[in-house]
């Protein structure tokens, strides 16, 4: 990758710069031999346009960077933007994340509705039907997989319970959106928050200690189904006899007699078998011998 002791080949431009001033420093266990990113810092710079948060949010994704919010807000005031960035996430308390730990909620700004992937999501009109209008992607993603998590999780019969359900995807959605903006008044809202979701559970008699033992039969998860349906409608007694001893006489009756063994179950097999087994010594008998 390089010719010189302090020189390093960029991959996407192909050109040897100064290792240590052409590019920005990385925690990253994949750039553990240089402490340097793979790309320079003109390729990089060269990825995003003026003032365009889309393709900043797009370059950081491609070197697995995160996108911080409150970070890029603070390298917009300085005038190297980019250089400014990569100094703040470098420091002790970000410098080995990756783009999965990307923050985008709480940004002021600049809108960063449709910045989450560059195949941005769409939601149909009945999504934004049920939600409301006005919400971001991440939030309309937010508020889908805790439907999807709740419908899954308890029994929706009417729609007074999914009236309760919804709001409570809107309280863990403000729950959330609190613990990020970590503001002084932020744990008072979050208990808040909490104290308003657990009365809502406790009247829809959806508290988390009845999701588990005998009272958690409502439960909709497959291994749930199957403990409900071996409490309330378990396999009848005849059931288990019939095929306990199907068990008995094919299987352990068979390896029996491959083992060259004589018992019960032994003769259970032969006894199954003979009605499917041409017995060639009735085969060859004459019609007055078989009279006899």
């Amino acid at each position: 990758m390089s010719s010189g002791k302090d020189n390093f080949k960029c991959t996407s431009c192909g050109e040897e710069k100064d290792l240590n001033k052409g590019f920005y420093m990385s925690y990253s266990p994949f750039h553990k031999a240089t402490n340097r990113l793979h790309v320079c810092k003109v390729c990089l710079a060269n990825e995003i346009k003026d003032g365009d948060m889309k393709s900043f949010v797009n370059m950081l994704r491609g070197i697995d960077k995160p996108f911080i919010t409150h970070l890029y807000e603070s390298a917009l005031e300085k005038n190297s933007v980019l250089g400014e960035y990569f100094k703040l996430i470098n420091t002790k308390d970000f410098r080995y994340l990756t783009w999965e730990n990307s923050d985008f909620e709480g940004h002021k700004k600049t809108d960063v509705n449709n910045l989450m992937m560059e195949n941005e999501i769409e939601y149909d009109e009945e999504t934004v039907k049920y939600w409301g209008r006005g919400y971001s992607d991440w939030e309309y993603m937010f508020l889908e997989d805790e439907r999807h998590k709740l419908m899954s999780s308890f029994e929706c019969p009417d729609y007074g319970m999914e009236m309760i359900m919804k709001d409570i995807c809107f309280i863990n959605l403000d729950i959330e959106k609190a613990r990020q903006e970590r503001k002084d008044t932020s744990a008072k809202t979050i208990m808040n928050l909490i104290e308003t979701r657990r009365q809502l559970m406790t009247d829809a008699n959806m508290k988390p200690i009845q999701s588990t033992g005998a009272e958690g039969n409502d439960q909709v998860t497959f291994g749930t189904l199957i403990k409900k349906w071996e409490d309330e409608r378990p396999i009848p007694v005849p059931m288990d006899d019939e095929i306990k001893e199907y068990i008995d006489t094919f299987m352990v009756g068979h390896l029996a007699k491959m083992e060259g063994l004589n018992n019960d179950l032994t003769d259970k097999y032969d006894e199954a078998l003979s009605k499917y087994t041409i017995n060639l010594e009735d085969i060859n008998k004459t019609e007055e011998e078989f009279e006899e």
